[in-house]
């Protein structure tokens, strides 16, 4: 053990920073495969295909992650209820790097055929497996370990992972992208991958040195953990589950609208540059990294639900102008906009929405929980917002259907932020009087 993980005093701090780490390698891993499938691996591994059809199947294959995280959140989040989040992260954060490292190395269909997505999905499974499990844990890692009066902004931390891994994989994909494309589309795709192998080295050396909560560990040591985490998570805390799923849908809509399908948008409708529409992203992901903790902060001081609900109302309030202005073909109009968006739409309740669903959980239970609900989230809100884009608009700019998609997606929204308890009682409270968290 090292002596790191023997200062209590230092714990949060190191438990947020390595929830960062890790989320950000993770995320990183995730996006560069989102970037790949609007960019790529259409002409990779589904050549036998026009550009649209080509686009659709890779996008499907983007999908396929969001069908297994829900087992991965169930299987992890057992793990990680029955054994504890340290270990149990260490697993999902090996299981990311190795599976993307080897999508680095597969051969494409013109050398194995239809063998070549085959084992392209199958290693999308595994990403999906391991960030079902990863992204609850990391939140719990550094909400457990959090200050009562910082848990907003402690939870932030593994919430940062995401725009840095967007920064982080976008700006990789651009300096791949500039090279002509007969050498991209040959080697240079690979090279954002086999950097999983790297990483993945990088993240477990600073997970190692964190310790379990102390709230996880007197409920082991007590040998009160759940036996059934996930049964009891369908029995015990449905309402829950039904409020950590439902917050996410409209900043799940909108992110992959900008992360990944924009990218579609822009080079296949508006005619940009590739490396104009990477820059964009990069650029609107940077800033939103640097307001979210900005948000958290703000969220511990005034509470979560006003600015969640200010997010949401702001989405359904913005999309049409985002989308007019967007079809205007200004490069700057365009830059601009996306960054307002995911400012007003994305920071406003990505910031908060790890801590809050935490909250809706016991401990027995909420690292299933927590999982679960994100994972749920993702699969319903996140996988297909870009399909169904490119199925809805293709190579042309009748984006209005994205705009009402996006207005559903903030109405359910409001509606699972109005029934958050404002005051959360844990499953314990039917035995015993237990502390309750204000939202």
């Amino acid at each position: 053990m090292t002596q790191a993980v023997q200062a209590p005093g230092n714990m949060p701090r190191r438990a947020a920073i390595a929830s960062l780490v890790g989320t950000t390698i993770e995320w990183f891993d995730f996006f560069i495969y989102g970037l790949a499938a609007a960019l790529v691996f259409g002409k990779l591994f589904f050549p036998a295909v026009d550009a649209h059809s080509g686009r659709l199947a890779s996008f499907a294959t983007l999908g396929v992650a969001f069908l297994a995280r829900p087992i991965g959140a169930a299987v992890f989040g057992h793990l990680g209820d029955r054994f504890g989040r340290r270990t149990t992260l260490i697993v999902t954060l090996s299981i990311m790097g190795v599976s993307t490292g080897l999508i680095g190395l597969l051969p494409t269909y013109g050398t194995l055929g239809v063998w070549a997505p085959v084992l392209l999905i199958t290693l999308r499974l595994l990403q999906g497996l391991a960030v079902g499990g990863e992204w609850g844990g990391a939140v719990l890692m550094s909400v457990e370990h959090a200050p009562a009066s910082r848990r907003r902004l402690f939870g932030s931390a593994p919430q940062l992972g995401s725009p840095l891994g967007l920064v982080l994989a976008t700006a990789v994909m651009s300096a791949v992208s500039a090279l002509p494309d007969a050498q991209l589309l040959a080697w240079g795709w690979r090279i954002p991958f086999l950097v999983g192998f790297v990483l993945v080295a990088v993240g477990l050396v600073i997970r190692l040195g964190v310790a379990e909560p102390e709230e996880f560990g007197e409920l082991r040591s007590a040998g009160e953990t759940a036996r059934l985490p996930v049964g009891e998570v369908f029995t015990r805390a449905l309402r829950g589950l039904a409020v950590g799923t439902g917050v996410q849908a409209s900043v799940n809509v909108v992110f992959y609208l900008i992360s990944v399908y924009f990218l579609t948008y822009a080079t296949a409708s508006l005619g940009m540059p590739r490396k104009t529409a990477l820059l964009i992203v990069m650029i609107a992901a940077g800033v939103d990294l640097l307001v979210l903790p900005v948000v958290a902060a703000l969220s511990d001081r005034i509470g979560a639900r006003p600015v969640l609900l200010g997010g949401v109302l702001f989405t359904a309030a913005a999309v049409f102008p985002f989308f007019w202005l967007m079809d205007r073909e200004h490069v700057f109009a365009t830059a601009v906009v996306i960054t307002v968006m995911m400012l007003g739409a994305h920071a406003t309740v990505y910031a908060v929405v790890s801590s809050v669903i935490a909250d809706q959980f016991d401990t027995r239970v909420r690292y299933s929980g927590t999982a679960l609900s994100n994972a749920l989230g993702a699969l319903i809100f996140s996988a297909p917002t870009p399909f169904i884009a490119e199925a809805v608009v293709g190579d042309g700019t009748r984006w209005w259907p994205l705009a009402l998609l996006t207005i559903a997606s903030a109405a359910i929204s409001a509606i699972a932020v109005a029934a958050i308890p404002h005051r959360k009682r844990t499953l314990a409270a039917a035995v015993a009087p237990a502390a309750s968290t204000s939202v």
